[in-house]
């Protein structure tokens, strides 16, 4: 594993425990939550991208694809959901 992988992967274990501490906050409302857990996604989908380029194989890419496609369609329908319940 090259340095700049560690680097990489270090920042996104930052980014993994800045978001968990930011979803699981007790006064956070449904929206802050929703973000939260479309930035894990994110940061799941980014590590999934580095584990590729370390290991060298493909398939961890199109996992990383349709995660990505998935937390899309995760944020679409809670954002409709919110805008349906807060007029």
């Amino acid at each position: 594993m090259t340095f700049s992988s560690q680097v990489a992967l270090g920042l996104l274990i930052a980014a993994t425990v800045l978001t968990v501490v930011r979803a699981v906050r007790p006064s956070s409302s449904i929206g802050d939550r929703a973000v939260a857990f479309d930035m894990m996604t994110a940061v799941i989908q980014c590590g999934l991208f580095v584990g590729a380029v370390v290991i060298g194989d493909g398939i961890l890419i199109d996992v990383a694809l349709v995660l990505g496609l998935l937390g899309f369609l995760t944020s679409v329908t809670v954002a409709r959901f919110l805008e349906r319940t807060n007029p």
